[in-house]
């Protein structure tokens, strides 16, 4: 049962000359109705949110008399709102006040307390009539807002209008909601408002649970409502004001805005799980070629599906997140809401993201890597890879860079440590090496070659592969080698002339430098083939030539 502030009758009808003698911390308690107590109450004579009237003398009429410790503790027990005491009041009681954080207030000598109790009751009923008038008027203008077709957006300009105050929306982690006002830069209980939303036990009730944060040191306090979906909270609404502003029409249109968020949710979450039923597959199915040029182009105009643009794929998967890639689909839809046209995909070979290259911006890569980065720290993965395929129109172009995406998000878990992003256009050789992984060619070629040499630095405990290695990434310049490995000249002309020795190729042909770079590149691949994603990494790999 709704009623008013302690404060606001303070301001409003208590009699003049009133004064707040202790507990004024309290004074926003709500104040639901006023008990006039004639003798001393029962525990079950006060109620939640009563504010009990009495005389100082009353405690006194009592053998013993009680003292006004045990009345305060009686009322902070029964949740009442405060006390109200026609003066004098002894000075003892207001410290006590002050320590329960519950309110006692002086009134005026001669105040009549039962006409008193009338009159409060009186304001707290046309209260309660005129904030029941004023949420039926919340509740039709939010609905409507919530009916518009523009979703959020349109709930948050309603709120500003009614409230005239800064607003803004939170997901369950803090995080702004894409495409909706900005939140301030600092705002009060940001840490709380995390923790209230987590440990949140929702009952039975009609409204959303609204909380007040605050004051900060700037004396503003946020309002903020959770904003349920299925009866668990996905966010807050939240509104920021000065501590002495905030008003009963604030919080009910704060509950009546989360609770239309809440309806524009589930209608958009509805809508979306029936339309991806229906575009899921057939994106699925373009994405593997399984349709022809033109039942794809036939079915994307049933669905006003974009596939004749120029597009690009990228795949994401996680090694640590392995049975819960919804989650993870359901992340990257959320951080890339506010971009048009783009797609989610979850496939096989993880989740498929299809997007238009960005106006101005040539390196796919570096975009798709970015959006990788929060992602895992979004979700708290360790394990994210992407793989990015070039930029095509047309249904086979979508098949195409879906499997550039996935080759490279291979070579990204096979040979670079799962933990970074790589464009199918940087994969240079490995394009062709990688999918013959499996084939007793590559691993016969390499034996004939690097065989001998891998087996000496096993035994011997040498470093001849990794000298190789440095001398091809040095372009055969002797300086820059013995610079990178930290050797004197002559220690690597001994080394060279022992890889020589073991492997019969001689680094002034052309042609046995090319066989000894093809086994090092195979190198990799061969080490990686039957071991686990993330393993290990190869520095030549996705190196900007």
């Amino acid at each position: 049962m709704r009623g008013v502030s302690l404060r606001e009758l303070l301001d409003a009808m208590l009699p003049a000359g009133t004064r707040v003698v202790g507990g004024e911390s309290g004074l926003d308690r709500e104040v639901t109705w006023a008990t006039l107590l004639r003798t001393t109450p029962a525990r079950t004579a006060v109620q939640r949110g009563d504010l009990l009237l009495f005389s100082a003398d009353l405690l006194s009429i009592r053998e013993p008399p009680l003292a006004f410790s045990a009345l305060l503790e009686l009322a902070l027990e029964r949740e009442a709102a405060g006390l109200a005491v026609v003066s004098p009041i002894p000075e003892a009681w207001g410290p006590l006040a002050d320590e329960a954080g519950l309110p006692l207030l002086a009134l005026p000598e001669g105040t009549s307390l039962a006409e008193l109790a009338n009159q409060i009751a009186r304001f707290i009923t046309a209260r309660r009539e005129a904030l029941y008038e004023i949420e039926r008027e919340l509740q039709r203008r939010f609905q409507q807002a919530a009916l518009t077709g523009e979703g959020l957006p349109a709930i948050l300009r309603v709120l500003i209008e009614v409230t005239g105050k800064s607003v803004w929306m939170e997901d369950a982690q803090g995080m702004p909601w894409p495409d909706l006002p900005s939140p301030p830069e600092s705002s009060p209980g940001q840490a709380e408002r995390r923790a209230w939303l987590r440990r949140l036990s929702l009952r039975e009730e009609a409204e959303p649970p609204v909380v007040l944060f605050g004051p900060d040191a700037e004396e503003r306090v946020c309002l903020a409502g959770a904003v349920l979906l299925d009866r668990r909270p996905v966010g807050m609404i939240c509104l920021l004001s000065p501590s002495r502003k905030i008003t009963e029409r604030d919080r009910l249109a704060i509950a009546q805005a989360a609770l239309a968020c809440g309806l524009v949710l589930h209608r958009e979450r509805s809508l979306w799980s029936a339309e991806a039923r229906v575009r899921g597959e057939f994106l699925a199915q373009v994405l593997r070629g399984e349709l022809s040029e033109a039942e794809a182009r036939r079915r994307a105009r049933i669905l006003s599906e974009p596939i004749e643009e120029p597009m690009a794929v990228a795949v994401f998967r996680a090694t640590d997140m392995e049975g819960n890639m919804e989650r993870l689909a359901d992340a990257i839809r959320r951080l890339t809401a506010r971009f048009a046209r783009c797609r989610v995909q979850p496939m096989a070979e993880g989740i498929a993201f299809v997007f238009p290259p960005p106006v101005g911006e040539s390196d796919l890569e570096m975009v798709v890597e970015g959006l990788r980065v929060e992602l895992a720290r979004a979700l708290g993965l360790t394990h994210l890879a992407a793989g990015v395929g070039g930029v095509y129109a047309g249904p086979s172009g979508l098949a195409r860079s879906f499997r550039e995406a996935v080759q490279s998000l291979q070579m990204v878990e096979a040979l670079l440590g799962g933990e970074r992003t790589l464009s199918y256009q940087r994969l240079d050789i490995y394009r062709l090496l990688y999918p013959m992984r499996e084939s007793e060619v590559l691993a016969e070629f390499y034996e004939q070659v690097l065989g001998s040499l891998e087996r000496y630095d096993r035994e011997h405990r040498a470093e001849l592969i990794p000298t190789l290695e440095a001398f091809f990434a040095c372009d055969g310049n002797l300086q820059r080698t013995a610079e990178r490995l930290f050797l004197h000249r002559n220690s690597l002309a001994y080394r060279l002339r022992r890889i020589q020795e073991i492997t019969g190729m001689d680094l002034r042909r052309w042609e046995d430098c090319f066989r000894l770079q093809m086994a090092l590149k195979i190198r990799p691949i061969l080490r990686r083939s039957h071991e686990q994603p993330g393993g290990g990494s190869d520095p030549s790999v996705g190196e900007s030539p």
